[in-house]
């Protein structure tokens, strides 16, 4: 996709024609080709921008380069055990180094990490403002604004150099400057380093001379786009955009304008939020229904109720009826089931239920079974004792198949 990279060469100027600003402009293509370029004013940039254009509409596909001399580049310590702490500390810090008020200037920082020094860039809000008032008028929304140092590659131990007509842009791991030619010299003496790279440029002899003579000199060799132009060179450098100091933080974050290729995409997403309003309603119906079924359960679990205990008043049809049954809705267990769930209990594989018999009034369930043995018989007393349950015996006779015995299981200890 497009980029356009703007170079601005000055703050916004307020002439008697109107509103002025130097700048330099690229469009590079996919292959990194270059579409167009040029310098220009405000009114020229205006009649090469076409804010129709699709591209144009994502600010990652714009960048913004602004003069290293309107931005203060510091690196500092912050205390703080936590990244947000440090975050919250790190004007603080950085109000020391500033000799104006620093509610009037815009904060920017680097990666954040505990224990290492925080890069950070200053610059004025009115400037920053007024360029991106300037661009938005041309319905540009930047989404990349750093300072021109920040492009430049930049390698520990190693002191970068990019030449710029009668200026020179100079980066450190820590530091970063722009310097008249005539000074690149004596700054350089002043700059720790072990390895000096040259872009777009080389030293004049004398310069040379006065450095180290154990310094490594290096050219970066450029061609094509990178060896044009300086903003040339800066268009190339798309990882460096990434890795840099972005400074459209906080209140200028860029907003994410909607993806063109959406539009493909709508139709779908409205037919499926419609089948999902279509499966919220059946659901909704779907639960009507059975709350109407529930009731109509409800309306005839009563009327049989009624009829088999006439004039009785129905309150709780589920909790009477298991109270009729002897169960009582509580953890005592008495009753048929309770019975029949002690008596399931202890009974073991090789015995048989012939027939089953229950007395509601007393709680005793009478059980005619058919047991392999007396000892077997004996050891269902014992395992109904266990699970809180009585068994009277009142019948055993052997029989060609095993013992058939006659018994009363009582529920909760009821006599033996």
């Amino acid at each position: 996709m497009p980029k356009l990279f703007i170079r601005m060469l000055s703050p916004v100027l307020s002439t008697e024609e109107g509103v002025d600003l130097r700048n330099a402009w690229i469009i590079t293509d996919d292959q990194g080709g270059v579409r167009g370029q040029g310098e220009t004013d405000f009114r020229g940039l205006a009649d090469l921008i076409d804010p129709s254009a699709g591209w144009l509409q994502q600010p990652e596909n714009i960048v913004v380069a602004i003069p290293n001399g309107h931005v203060l580049s510091l690196s500092c310590e912050v205390p703080g055990r936590s990244v947000s702490q440090i975050r919250r500390a790190l004007p603080f810090v950085v109000e020391e180094y500033v000799t104006t008020d620093i509610e009037g200037m815009h904060l920017a920082s680097g990666e954040i990490r505990r224990g290492a020094p925080v890069r950070c860039n200053l610059i004025e809000r009115s400037l920053l403002d007024d360029w991106l008032a300037i661009l938005a008028d041309l319905h540009i929304h930047p989404g990349y604004l750093l300072a021109e140092t920040e492009f430049l590659p930049v390698a520990n131990d190693q002191v970068t150099v990019l030449f710029d007509g009668d200026l020179a842009l100079v980066r450190t791991s820590a530091q970063s400057a722009t310097v008249d030619r005539d000074n690149l010299g004596l700054a350089l003496t002043s700059l720790a380093g072990q390895r000096l790279l040259l872009i777009n440029g080389d030293l004049e002899p004398l310069e040379r001379a006065r450095l180290d003579a154990t310094l490594t000199i290096e050219r970066m060799p450029t061609t094509g786009l990178a060896g044009a132009s300086t903003l040339g060179f800066l268009a190339t450098q798309t990882d460096a955009v990434r890795a840099g100091i972005n400074l459209l933080q906080g209140l200028y974050q860029p907003r994410q304008r909607q993806n063109p290729h959406w539009a493909r995409w709508r139709p779908a997403a409205g037919l499926a939020a419609a089948w999902l309003l279509v499966a919220l309603l059946v659901n909704v119906v779907q639960g009507m229904f059975a709350a109407q079924r529930a009731d109509q359960l409800e309306a005839e679990s009563v009327a049989l109720y009624q009829e088999i205990f006439p004039g009785a008043r129905v309150t709780n049809v589920r909790r009477q009826m298991l109270a009729q049954l002897g169960e009582g809705g509580d953890a005592s267990r008495s009753g048929l089931i309770g019975n029949l769930d002690n008596l399931a209990g202890a009974i073991t594989s090789g015995s048989s239920i012939q027939s089953l018999n229950f007395t509601m009034d007393r709680g005793e369930l009478a059980v005619d079974l058919l047991i392999p043995g007396f000892e077997e018989l004996d050891q269902l007393k014992e395992r109904l004792a266990a699970r809180g349950g009585s068994v009277d015996i009142t019948s055993a006779e052997q029989q060609e198949r095993g013992v058939r015995a006659r018994v009363r299981v009582r529920d909760g200890g009821q006599g033996a």
